[in-house]
């Protein structure tokens, strides 16, 4: 989730007071010891989704992703974080406050730092990882026994494998195994599949927070269209969704993605916590998304890519150059058109430039057109 460079700002943003007041709680978060200590009982933990896949040597690979949180307890904490959003809560309808409730309570966490952690999978473990960072963050990448691959995930979607945190037997991962060799469908989330109107800043936030997630137009079925022509041609086809919204969203935008029938993929989000990093600058959000889709595409270099984004953000940009550094990996890109830009515009033009040859790229308004041109081109086969 970011905003335009001429989006307009909510009205708490630009409160240099209230700005201070949030910057001297972020500052807050993730106070600890030095050294590394178990978890309390009032802490709790956020298993973020990851990918397992088999390494050169038949080993199996994971990555691990922990999130350890106290719920906030500062009074007002709630009623200052509606004042940053430009959001005053005596307005709110009935609906509304309860959607804001729901959604603004994982802003209100205390980030835990140099916390000890295990996980259990599949009957292995516990399985240490990293001790958690300021951000209260613990990133691992863990082996496990090739034995627990099965042969069926190099031909069809997997479903995720589960984890848990060891002692916590509430906070459950989830691990989404990926081939070899296949089809990678990645696509944005904001504007793309979901509609949030990040071009301005106030409407972006009162759909984040104040009313239902809404789907674009047959985007949920063009994408499941894709994985299943994609298999039954023979193809081992994996959907990624790439965003640059906060971990904090992790649980209501799972929510919209199965509310809505969406394949299952990997959900993978921007690695911040603060209170004032909710909306990114635009070079934030760019380099999250490229960095991912970098890694994806070196760690899995007999895949195939298919990238699906906005014109609202920088998604023409990060994939045109995703694919000038991996030009045999992708397939095509698929950009939905939310600014009125004709496919000559200057922007399109520049960044394309740098684009393979053979590398087609296509504007498109919603999912049915979407499928239309995959019905005709074939590139996922």
């Amino acid at each position: 989730m970011s905003a335009g460079e001429d989006s307009a700002a909510a009205p708490g943003l630009r409160r240099r007071g209230l700005l201070a007041l949030l910057s001297a709680a972020s500052a807050a978060l993730g106070l600890g010891g030095a050294q590394a200590s178990p978890l309390k009982r009032d802490e709790q933990v956020l298993a973020l989704p990851g990918l397992l896949w088999q390494g050169d040597d038949g080993q199996l690979l994971a990555d691990i992703e922990l999130w350890v949180y106290e719920n906030e307890r500062r009074p007002g904490a709630r009623s200052l974080f509606a004042r940053y959003l430009g959001i005053e809560l005596g307005q709110l309808s009935a609906r509304e406050r309860a959607l804001f409730e729901t959604r603004a309570r994982w802003f209100l966490k205390d980030s835990e730092r140099g916390k000890r952690l295990s996980i259990e999978l599949n009957g292995q473990g516990p399985l240490p990882v990293n001790r958690t960072d300021r951000a209260g963050r613990s990133s691992t990448q863990i082996s496990l026994p090739g034995a627990l691959w099965s042969p069926a995930w190099d031909r069809a979607p997997a479903q995720p494998l589960a984890y848990t945190v060891a002692g916590r037997s509430q906070s459950r991962g989830r691990l989404w195994p990926v081939a070899a060799q296949g089809l990678s469908i990645v696509s944005d989330i904001d504007d793309t599949i979901k509609i949030s109107q990040v071009r301005d800043t106030r409407q972006l936030l009162r759909n984040t927070f104040l009313a239902p997630f809404e789907a674009v137009p047959g985007m949920a079925a063009w994408l499941g269209q894709m994985q299943a022509a994609g298999t039954q041609a023979g193809r081992n086809v994996q959907l990624h969704y790439l965003s640059s919204s906060p971990v904090q969203l992790l649980e209501p935008l799972q929510d919209f993605l199965q509310g809505y029938g969406f394949p299952g993929g990997c959900l993978q989000l921007r690695e911040s916590t603060a209170w004032n990093r909710l909306i990114p600058d635009a070079q934030d959000g760019q380099r999250h998304k490229l960095a991912h889709l970098q890694r994806l595409m070196a760690r899995f270099p007999g895949r195939r890519f298919v990238l699906v984004g906005d014109s609202g953000e920088a998604d023409p940009e990060i994939y045109a150059q995703a694919a000038s550094r991996h030009p045999q990996q992708v397939a095509a890109i698929l950009i939905r058109d939310v600014t009125g830009e004709a496919p000559t515009a200057a922007r399109y033009r520049q960044a394309m430039a740098a684009l393979p040859a053979a590398t087609p790229w296509y504007l498109i308004e919603d999912g049915a057109q979407g499928l239309a041109i995959a019905q005709q081109q074939g590139f996922w086969l």
